[in-house]
């Protein structure tokens, strides 16, 4: 039995060693190793990362040096929110930083604000673009593109968290078509459908990525295709409302990112997305949030209204332009 163990270990580790050597080596999903920008700018090979790892991490690497002071939250709808056009309603010593995540989470968005909290960090202005699925959303996230970066976690299980990457990389959906593009160094069709991104410009400096390439589409009339166009399903003339949504657990989450913003002095906006769904957030949970962080600081575009009804304000049916962010941040800083 000892001798078939021992031979049987020389069956098994080898290979073991190869897969996770070649993994660490490649670290497609960058959550091993230092990097000084995570993206890079106009390359069409891209594999999309954790927006909010990056986020956190990139923030840790440059935090010394930058000392950020002001902030935009959100998800991937926050993106379009510009850094430049932001501070030109700030204060001429804001350090503005995008710490923004895919899919992110009431959750999310809370542990942010004590992560910085924590750390003594300013929070001098703050721009939080929010709607449902984001305040609804009270849970850990999982899955490679959404787990929860560990330095916000209590008692993170690093282990779980790096095994997440390590079982994506070996998925047959992942690995055979990544390591095709590795051996061969050409972008093939079914790659992209697979897990390869559109070119983007990123800052490292502020965390911001914009999609150039839509946006060249968009200046050059191609971007409108009718296989987009068949995305823009027909809305209803009536107004329709979520349900209420805040319960104990959120309003508790909500209290506490008001007590850290009133602790900071932060001036701060919160912005509910105006979304192509053209659904409203509910009543209830509309002057809550005014209660709670006062009328003059939440901004509701949800809805039908001016900038809904347009599907030229949308790239699809979950994210908006910038020009919506542009005339929105404009707007509530007009006075």
């Amino acid at each position: 039995m000892k001798n078939f163990i021992i031979l049987l270990l020389k069956f098994i580790i080898p290979p073991v060693l190869l897969v996770a050597g070649t993994y660490a080596w490649l670290d497609p999903f960058k959550v091993l190793w230092y990097y000084d920008s995570y993206y890079i700018s106009g390359s069409q090979t891209g594999i999309p990362l954790n927006k909010e790892y990056v986020s956190t991490t990139n923030f840790e690497n440059r935090y010394a040096k930058q000392q950020y002071n002001s902030f935009i939250f959100g998800s991937s709808r926050s993106m379009v929110y510009s850094i430049a056009q932001w501070q030109e309603h700030l204060p001429a010593n804001a350090k503005p930083y995008h710490f923004d995540a895919s899919g992110e989470s009431l959750f999310a968005l809370h542990k942010k604000l004590v992560y910085l909290d924590n750390k003594g960090v300013k929070l001098n202005n703050a721009l939080v673009i929010i709607d449902h699925s984001l305040l609804v959303d009270i849970k850990p996230a999982t899955g490679p593109l959404f787990v929860n970066a560990p330095q916000l976690l209590d008692n993170a299980n690093i282990l779980e968290f790096h095994y997440t990457y390590l079982k994506a990389f070996l998925s047959a959906k992942f690995i055979l078509p990544y390591l095709d593009y590795k051996l061969s160094g050409t972008v093939k069709p079914y790659m992209k459908r697979s897990f390869f991104v559109t070119p983007i410009n990123y800052n490292p400096i502020t965390n911001e990525v914009q999609n150039t390439y839509a946006h060249s589409e968009i200046k050059n009339g191609t971007f409108y295709t009718p296989e987009r166009m068949a995305l823009f399903y027909k809305r209803d003339t009536a107004q329709y409302y979520y349900k209420s949504s805040l319960k104990q657990a959120h309003r508790l989450m909500l209290q506490e990112i008001a007590a850290i913003l009133k602790k900071h002095n932060t001036n701060y906006k919160i912005v509910i997305s105006p979304l192509y769904n053209q659904k409203k957030l509910a009543v209830a949970d509309v002057n809550y949030l005014k209660q709670l962080f006062g009328n003059e600081n939440i901004y509701d575009f949800s809805g039908i209204n001016s900038i809904t009804n347009d599907y030229t304000n949308y790239y699809e049916t979950s994210h908006y332009r910038p020009q919506v962010a542009r005339s929105i941040v404009d707007s509530i800083y007009k006075f």
